[in-house]
Formats: C-alpha cells, sequence, structure tokens
C-alpha cells in the first residue's frame, strides 16, 4: 500500500508555456501486488487540480479564457520493472519502472476567477447538451523507486519518484475545442451568460468573433499529468530463492 504526493499540470488550448502558478498540489492513494519481480499490478485513486488561462499572453490575450478543473481518477495499470525487484533478497534494491493501463477521471471545468461560473453547463461552443464530465484516459508513467534497509521474512518501505501523464479521448479538459458559434443565436437559444463567456473577450467591452472561427485546436486532445514523490510499504517479506 502506498500513497503519492506532488504537483499537476495539463496540456491543451489554454497551457501557453509553464507558468509556475498553473501547477497545483495533487495526490494520490495506491495499492500494489507483485506477479513477480519485474511485473506488478496497480490499482491507484488520484485527485489532481489543472488550470490555465491566456492571461499575459500576447498573442492570445484578446481571447480571455480561463478555466480550472479538479479532478478525480481510478486508474488500473501494470508496472514493469527494469531491474529484478521487490520479491527475492537477490533483486537490486533499486530500478527504474514504466507502468500504462486505463483510467477513468471526472472533470468539470469553470471560470478561473470564479467556480461558480460552470463553463460545461454554459455549453460554450453551442453544444446541444453539455459534454460528458466521465471520460477515460491513458496512463503513461516512469519512475524510480528503492528499498529502505531489506530484511529477509520482513516487510520494507519502498520510496520513489515518478511522472505519470494522461492521454485523454476530449479536447474540453479547458472548454476550449472547436469553433465560435453564432454569438446572437447562443443569446437567443441559450442566454447572454452563454454568448458572454463563449466570447469571453466581449466581458472586457470587445467585439464578439465570427461565427466559424477557431476557437482552439481541434486536432489534438488534452492531456494532462502529475509528477511526485510516492511512498509504500510492501507487506510481503522478501524470500531467498
Amino acid at each position: 500500500m502506498g500513497l503519492g504526493a506532488g504537483v499537476s499540470n495539463y496540456h491543451g488550448d489554454l497551457e501557453h508555456g509553464t507558468f509556475l502558478k498553473h501547477f497545483h498540489p495533487s495526490g494520490m492513494l495506491f495499492s500494489r501486488y507483485n506477479l513477480s519481480s519485474y511485473f506488478s499490478w496497480r490499482n491507484q485513486l488520484s485527485y489532481l487540480k489543472i488550470s490555465g488561462s491566456d492571461e499575459g499572453v500576447k498573442a492570445y490575450s484578446n481571447r480571455n479564457f480561463t478555466f480550472q478543473s479538479d479532478i478525480w481518477e481510478l486508474s488500473s495499470t501494470f508496472e514493469f520493472n527494469f531491474q529484478a525487484f521487490g520479491t527475492n533478497v537477490n533483486d537490486e534494491r533499486w530500478t527504474p519502472y514504466f507502468y500504462s493501463g486505463l483510467s477513468f477521471f471526472v472533470f468539470d471545468p469553470s471560470r478561473l476567477e470564479n467556480k461558480d461560473i460552470n463553463l460545461r453547463k454554459l455549453r460554450t461552443e453551442g453544444q446541444s447538451k453539455p459534454y460528458s464530465r466521465l471520460q477515460p484516459s491513458i496512463p503513461i508513467g516512469f519512475g524510480l523507486k528503492t528499498m529502505l534497509n531489506p530484511k529477509r521474512n520482513r516487510g520494507v518501505w519502498i520510496l520513489g519518484v515518478e511522472g505519470c501523464w494522461r492521454k485523454t479521448f476530449t479536447d474540453y479538459l479547458d472548454d476550449v475545442g472547436g469553433l465560435y458559434p453564432d454569438y446572437k443565436t447562443m443569446v437567443d437559444k441559450q442566454g447572454l451568460a452563454s454568448a458572454q463567456y463563449s466570447h469571453a473577450q466581449t466581458l472586457n467591452g470587445q467585439p464578439f468573433t465570427p461565427a466559424g472561427t477557431m476557437r482552439g485546436d481541434k486536432h489534438f486532445n488534452d492531456w494532462f499529468y502529475f509528477i511526485g514523490f510516492t511512498a509504500s510499504y510492501r507487506f510481503t517479506p522478501l524470500i531467498c530463492r
């Protein structure tokens, strides 16, 4: 059993380089079952937070888009050790590792400056219904772990450092994915708030954008990721074979 703590961020339409203010504290709880010295089955519950903004980026400042979202994720992965590790007294005390599998996560983007403004419910790209909060992803993780003072016939603490990137199948982690809808049609059918947060520059007194103009890059889906430290305790004692 183990836990991890670190920071999370995302890659998408409102990610403009590396801004420290968009890294957020995140954590996880996990269990790992050693199938052999090289393979483990890992199940994990994670909490991450992501955000992004056009603020301070000259090329995009007129869009005035911002977002934040909490993410809860449940994943099941298989972990591969590059060295024999974890079950035999003759195994190595440290190893790099790789893991991947399948996860499902829940997200719900809102404005960065006001969490009460739920962008998904506003259907800011003129969707007939809000996109789903529940989405699948493929975790792709790399790390390095080491045992602390392993002894025969005893459990042992394992410390590690890792990074895990999630390939998602949605372009709406940041609520920006396609084209601008028609502003006046949105006012008539969805209300003024939906139209204004769709054409967010109008909140600053700027004119709305013509319908069909690119609002986001629809050719690439969004990613989110975690970088941090892990600590786990293996209850099964080392054996000699």
